[in-house]
Parts: structure tokens; C-alpha cells; sequence
């Protein structure tokens, strides 16, 4: 599904009537984006089984996803805020600018399974750099099936780091 902003202007009769290819998650982010400055924004979204991923793309937006991801998640932030007070929509929202979030789940998954072989090699416990709380997600649900390691988090944010504990030595 795609977002056309254009199209819902000029066509305002519509906006009456139920059409299956409007959200109003992507209203919103189209004009907090370009409220920002930002033009030509393109922003996708697809339905997943737990959460409806929100893809934009557009000139210049690695300033949106910021250092290590922190105005991505500010930004993700804001619209959750946004949707759990209008009650717009009911299932999780997950924002993606450039393809940053997908890169960096992949990256990882990669490292989450780098450091569980690590782990059980060496007999020790490995302690992960601090992350934000959906990247350690990413770390618990990849591990989570690994019978030869077991993870939890320890620390305070923004310190909080996951920690991959060797089961068989």
C-alpha cells in the first residue's frame, strides 16, 4: 500500500467515504515529516501479523533516524503517544526510515548469534554494548529457541545491555 497525498487533496470527496488505502498513521507522519522540511516523501506501510510497519523514504532523511537510531525512536515515540490518545488505530506501530530498522535487525540477529556461539566457546558470559529496548527485544526473541544459551537484560537506561549466558560448557 502506498500513500498519496496528492491524490487525497484533489480528490476530497473521497475523504467522506471508507477507503481501505487511507491510514491515519501515515496522515500524520506525512505531515510531521514535512512539517520538518522534508519533500517528495514517500511513506509505505505493511500489515504484519503483530504490528503494521511504516516505510518512508524520501531525499535527506538519515537526519530523521539520527545517531545510532535515536530520533527514529523519538519520532516512533511521538506517534505512539499520538495514536494512544486519538485511539486511531489498534495494533502496534513500528516506523521505518531508508530501510534503517530492517538493516539494523538484521545486524543484530547476525551479532546475537556471533556472540551466543561466543558464549558457549568460551564457557562466559557475554555482556552486549547498551541498547534501547527494542533492539535487546530483537537480541531475547532470536535467542530465545537456543537451547545452548539463555539471555537477560541487567543495567539502568540508558545503560541497559543484554547479557548471553552459556547453558552447555
Amino acid at each position: 500500500m502506498a500513500y498519496d497525498k496528492d491524490y487525497e487533496e484533489n480528490n476530497l470527496e473521497v475523504a467522506d467515504e471508507f477507503d481501505e488505502d487511507d491510514d491515519p498513521i501515515a496522515d500524520i507522519l506525512y505531515e510531521i515529516v514535512t512539517r520538518m522540511g522534508f519533500e517528495d516523501v514517500d511513506i509505505e506501510w505493511e500489515e504484519r501479523s503483530d504490528h503494521t510497519r511504516y516505510f518512508v523514504e524520501g531525499e535527506g532523511l538519515g537526519v530523521l533516524i539520527g545517531r545510532h537510531g535515536v530520533t527514529l525512536e523519538a519520532l516512533q515515540y511521538l506517534i505512539g503517544v499520538i495514536n494512544s490518545r486519538q485511539d486511531l488505530v489498534e495494533h502496534k506501530i513500528i516506523i521505518d526510515i531508508e530501510g534503517y530498522r530492517e538493516r539494523r535487525e538484521c545486524s543484530l540477529r547476525a551479532q546475537a548469534h556471533e556472540e551466543a556461539l561466543i558464549a558457549v566457546r568460551e564457557g562466559q558470559e557475554i555482556v552486549l554494548e547498551p541498547m534501547p529496548a527494542c533492539d535487546r527485544r530483537i537480541i531475547h526473541v532470536c535467542l530465545h529457541s537456543d537451547p545452548t544459551v539463555e539471555t537477560y537484560s541487567e543495567g539502568v537506561e540508558p545503560e541497559r545491555c543484554v547479557v548471553i549466558k552459556p547453558l552447555i560448557r
